[in-house]
Parts: structure tokens; C-alpha cells; sequence
């Protein structure tokens, strides 16, 4: 997870070619669509931060 402050994840080439897989599974125009698309499915009623959310969809996409 990025430090506060920055905006950027360093993922793996293998979450990078689910969440690929994932845009055309659910024709979305962008990864980062994805990411907020998936981010949102997996949003428990409490508030995460973005950061605490990439991770959440990193480690879900890594299982």
C-alpha cells in the first residue's frame, strides 16, 4: 500500500492480468474503472481508505 499522500499501488503482473481480465469480463473502459468497480463490490459498511482498499483488491485478486 502507498504512503499517505501518493496515489500510486505496485501490483503483480498476475493481479495486473486478473483486473485486465476483469475489465473485459464486465466491459469496463479502464483498469482503474475496475479497480473502483471491484473496490465498491468489496466495501464493507465501514470506510477504507483508497489505499486500505487496493490492498483489500490486491489480496483478493491474489487468492
Amino acid at each position: 500500500m502507498p504512503p499517505d499522500g501518493y496515489t500510486t499501488v505496485t501490483i503483480s503482473d498476475e493481479t495486473a492480468a486478473k483486473l485486465a481480465e476483469f475489465v473485459v469480463t464486465h466491459n469496463l473502459e479502464s483498469v482503474a474503472e475496475a479497480i473502483d468497480f471491484a473496490a465498491d463490490a468489496a466495501r464493507d459498511p465501514e470506510t477504507l481508505s483508497e489505499a486500505e482498499l487496493a490492498g483489500l483488491l490486491h489480496r483478493k485478486l491474489a487468492d
